[in-house]
């Protein structure tokens, strides 16, 4: 038989029940407040980044990383670190962030600074780490300058000014690439006219 089921009860448990779904309500809200943060820290100091105010960079890519702990706030502030010839941090915080999940299509990015940030600080490894950056980023129908990457990888003759003009271009390609499929499932990366389709793995599209 089953209990009866008295008012009082009835109401405690949806007073509870409330209180749950208000906590549940203020939770969300407080995770899409701190997205919001991020995301603004990540626009704003990419923009700094990009007319060279690193220290407007870095206060932007700290304040991303205290709102979401992920690898790609440190990956661009392994880039400040570099710009502003600190390897040793540069190395610190790339490092940092290759330990992390969640690079998504950013991955490339890391590999191709780590690579930079390495042969300034320990030449057999910036190679090995260039090699690593070139086999990826050749998984993703890359642009004809990474023939240009590789030629200099074989040889050892390292123009470091040219490297990071050609690893810049192509990450950032690369990323509005994958930002415009993503966002609109068109653009390179729709497989229309280049062989595909494509498949986004470990943060790289490829065929």
């Amino acid at each position: 038989m089953r209990k009866t089921v008295h008012t009082r009860d009835v109401k405690k448990r949806w007073f509870g029940l409330a209180a749950l779904l208000v906590g549940l309500a203020l939770m969300c809200a407080a995770c899409s407040t701190t997205y919001r943060a991020y995301a603004r820290g990540m626009f704003d100091g990419k923009a700094a980044l990009q007319r060279g105010d690193y220290d407007g960079a870095r206060r932007n890519f700290e304040m991303a990383h205290q709102n979401e702990k992920e690898p790609i706030p440190l990956t661009y502030l392994a880039i400040v670190e570099y710009r502003v010839n600190n390897m040793e941090k540069a190395e610190r915080l790339i490092r940092e962030a290759e330990t992390m999940e969640g690079h998504g299509y950013y991955y490339l990015r890391a590999l191709g600074y780590k690579a930079l940030i390495l042969l300034r600080r320990d030449r057999n490894e910036g190679l090995e780490a260039l090699g690593g950056y070139v086999t990826a980023y050749g998984r993703s129908d890359p642009l004809m300058t990474i023939n240009d990457v590789e030629a200099m990888r074989r040889s050892g003759e390292i123009n470091m000014e040219r490297l990071e003009k050609f690893i810049e271009e192509q990450v950032s390609w690369y990323e509005r690439d994958v930002e415009q499929y993503l966002a609109t499932g068109t653009g390179y990366y729709d497989g229309k006219g280049f062989g595909g389709p494509f498949q986004f793995e470990g943060g790289i599209l490829f065929r």
